[in-house]
């Protein structure tokens, strides 16, 4: 029996050989629609991307500095450009596949899959006033977009009480990674535990906490304005420590333009910094959820999330134009700047190191250790049979 062809002349088989056949016909028209327009708004002024310069930070502290300590001055060095600008392998993914032209890298296929899955699929979470967004969004946003759906959650985050239970609403929905050590840096910098890494490629923070809530009682988070995202303290350090790590981890990358996201109040935004050419960047905020249905999400945040998760194969890095801006960090890091560049590690960040103790060769035994243990020793060789080396 002859094989079936596709229009473009392609067998079944061939198609299984070099991956998913994909076409915006996979899409609905209005999906497609919204796609294009969420495309369009990252080249755009609803997409901003500022740089800024930190003019006072604790980065070179005496003693170590856990990141819910940092202390960041960030000023705004009154320039503008646009995130698409940072993402062009990304944008140009996106606008070739609405036109129907896929992309021939495997792993690019595989990313563009990813995405046209999860718009074709329309995710759709319940949200209420004691629903834990970091547990949401790496089950239901950031691991779904992932070329693997592998992440780990703080371990000392009070959502560890469900176990695997994602806080959905769904009784039957899991988390598809696991609860574990988060912790980068270096106990003699900036350091600490966050909330998420997804792959260990990318920090996700959520910057609105839950608070220790009284006995029998339900938590209830604390609403916070979006301006606790913008400009934050420890967002910023832990970007910039986050981007370092990137580094000296992977140094074959093409580019050391970082991110992380922050998340509060139904809003998210994105943080990069470059640990090579010392610039830190910030974007404008994107809402989490569409306004249309509280419970999908926005597009403009479903690509966001695409782009950032996926930032080692669509991110461009820095433009020549942004490339003077520089953040200053390596002024500010002082001294330190070696421990930051060559010294960060992920996991095991922080605790106490053990010192190996040189124990004496003598010891010293009086009367009263002596017949103390000629006591027990008895004892024992009443009522167990054992018999007690005195000298031991």
């Amino acid at each position: 029996m002859a094989e079936h062809e596709d229009e473009d002349g392609r067998s079944a088989s061939k198609r299984r050989k070099t991956g998913p056949y994909l076409s915006p016909g996979d899409l609905s028209p209005m999906v497609q629609d919204d796609l294009s327009a969420a495309l369009f708004s990252l080249c755009s002024t609803k997409a901003k991307l500022l740089p800024y310069k930190l003019t006072s930070c604790n980065a070179a502290a005496t003693n170590g500095v856990p990141f819910s300590k940092a202390f960041c001055e960030l000023e705004n060095l009154d320039k503008g450009f646009f995130l698409g600008d940072v993402f062009r392998r990304g944008i140009n993914i996106g606008i070739d596949f609405l036109y129907g032209k896929i992309t021939e890298a495997k792993h690019e296929k595989i990313i563009l899959e990813k995405l046209v899955k999860f718009l074709k699929l329309g995710e759709m979470v319940n949200v209420d006033i004691e629903t834990d967004m970091t547990t949401l969004l790496a089950n239901h946003l950031f691991g779904k977009l992932a070329t693997s759906p592998d992440f780990t959650i703080d371990k000392n985050c009070k959502s560890k009480r469900r176990g695997k239970k994602c806080s959905c609403g769904d009784e039957n929905c899991v988390l598809t990674g696991d609860y574990g050590d988060t912790s980068i840096g270096n106990h003699e910098v900036w350091h600490g535990s966050v909330d998420i890494i997804i792959k260990n490629d990318l920090v996700v923070d959520n910057l609105e906490k839950e608070p220790d809530s009284p006995e029998g009682k339900s938590p209830v988070k604390v609403k916070r304005k979006n301006s606790s995202l913008s400009r934050s303290p420890q967002l910023t350090a832990e970007t910039i420590v986050f981007s370092f790590l990137q580094k000296k981890m992977h140094p074959e990358l093409s580019n050391f333009l970082i991110p992380c996201v922050g998340i509060a109040s139904s809003a998210m935004l994105l943080t990069f910094y470059d640990s090579e050419h010392d610039v830190f960047i910030e974007t404008s905020f994107f809402p989490l959820f569409s306004t249309t249905s509280e419970k999908t999400f926005s597009l403009e945040a479903v690509l966001v999330a695409w782009l950032a998760v996926n930032y080692r194969f669509l991110c461009t890095g820095l433009t020549d134009e942004m490339l003077p801006f520089k953040a200053g960090f390596f002024e500010e890091a002082k001294d330190r700047k070696t421990v930051y560049e060559n010294d960060l590690q992920m996991l095991n960040v922080g605790q106490t190191l053990v010192k190996e103790i040189i124990l004496p060769s003598e010891w010293e035994f009086n009367e009263f250790l002596m017949e103390s243990r000629k006591r027990i020793g008895e004892w024992r060789v009443e009522t167990q049979g054992e018999k007690v080396d005195l000298f031991m």
